[in-house]
């Protein structure tokens, strides 16, 4: 439960226009934010990966799932 809530605070600190969706330019000024440089291609790849209904930007259970992943 602990996860969740935390995934859920990240996922709307991330989501700046409020819509309940991640997209690439939003993932973008994230990376930017922690020194990383993307391009606009990076950041639409990255999310292609982790948009399992493939409508073009993250949700929160999509951005779970991610986390979820990448803690193995």
């Amino acid at each position: 439960m602990a996860d969740t809530d935390q995934y859920r605070a990240t996922f709307e600190m991330l989501d700046t226009d409020g819509d309940g969706y991640i997209s690439p330019a939003e993932l973008k000024n994230l990376m930017r934010a922690f020194g990383q440089e993307v391009s606009d291609t990076r950041a639409v790849e990255i999310v292609v990966q982790a948009d399992r209904n493939r409508d073009g930007k993250i949700s929160l259970e999509e951005f779970a799932a991610l986390m979820q992943d990448f803690r193995g």
